[in-house]
């Protein structure tokens, strides 16, 4: 069963917060999170393996950031083609064996200044890299800024027709950075063809954003990436307990932003599986 086929009938898990777990290994905090894919390759496979042994189906590649622009500020702009090539492999070989769809990660630029020719070519850099690499789809993470979305996913499109996963970070009003509203956000990237649509956001306002999302009845599938805030209680229980009532609002994906670990993920699949091992196949009300 392909990703499309398993998220129009049940509940699919993605990885978290591979970034947390670097840190916690000893991975210093400034240093650049996607080079250890060159540094530490087996630490990175770690990681992913830890997400899939917790019940993760899609499994994020390490390379939110491996983009020319940021990676320019670690003196790496040079290592794109190499660090995201590696990102996919690491991900590939840990996972190996296991019906696991690896995601390729590309986070939004730090900058919204660089005329479209050039942030086309940037993206462009990277997506082809982890698509060479073998990422199975693109999960663009996080983006604030609709329009430089639009470009990725029609770069990613020139390149290859496998699915992409469009995520936007929304306020908790349920609005972009520019004040775009979460229904002319989606609706853009709905005309654009994405497979599926995004929304990033934290636990306290994800059930009343996926609702609003399902009330749209949009013809695309959509997932949300659920983050901790500072005011949210550091344990399993607030996370593994918003994804049942995200599953009954249509969300396909649920993938754990930051600080969400292994534990996070392991107790979410706990509370969403029925006696038969079914995880919420119940979609009747979506």
């Amino acid at each position: 069963m392909s990703l499309m086929e398993k998220i129009g009938t049940r509940l699919v898990f993605a990885d978290g917060d591979t970034d947390a777990l670097l840190i916690a290994t000893g991975v210093r905090t400034e240093s650049c999170i996607e080079a250890q894919c060159m540094e530490n390759p087996g630490l990175v496979a770690n990681c992913h393996t830890a997400f899939a042994d917790a019940g993760s189906e899609i499994i994020r590649t390490n390379s939110f950031g491996a983009n020319s622009v940021r990676l320019a500020s670690f003196g790496l702009a040079d290592h794109v083609n190499e660090i995201n090539w590696q990102a996919a492999q690491i991900a590939r070989q840990s996972v190996k064996g296991r019906d696991v769809t690896v995601a390729g990660s590309v986070g939004p630029l730090p900058t919204n200044d660089l005329p479209r020719h050039e942030v086309a070519a940037v993206f462009r850099e990277q997506i082809g890299a982890l698509l060479d690499g073998g990422a199975q789809m693109i999960f663009f993470e996080d983006f604030s800024d609709l329009d430089n979305l639009l470009l990725a996913l029609e770069i990613k499109y020139s390149l290859h027709h496998c699915p992409a996963v469009c995520s936007l970070s929304f306020s908790d009003t349920g609005t972009l950075a520019d004040g775009t509203t979460l229904a002319a956000a989606l609706a853009k990237l709905t005309n654009a063809d994405a497979d599926i649509l995004g929304i990033s956001c934290s636990q306290k306002s994800c059930l009343a954003l996926a609702a609003a999302a399902h009330e749209l009845s949009l013809p695309t599938p959509f997932a949300i990436s659920l983050s901790r805030s500072a005011s949210d209680r550091p344990n399993l229980e607030g996370f593994a307990s918003a994804c049942p009532a995200l599953a009954r609002v249509g969300v396909g994906i649920i993938a754990g932003g930051s600080g969400i670990l292994p534990q996070h993920m392991a107790a979410a699949r706990k509370n969403t599986t029925d006696p038969s091992g079914e995880t919420l196949a119940d979609r009747s009300s979506s």
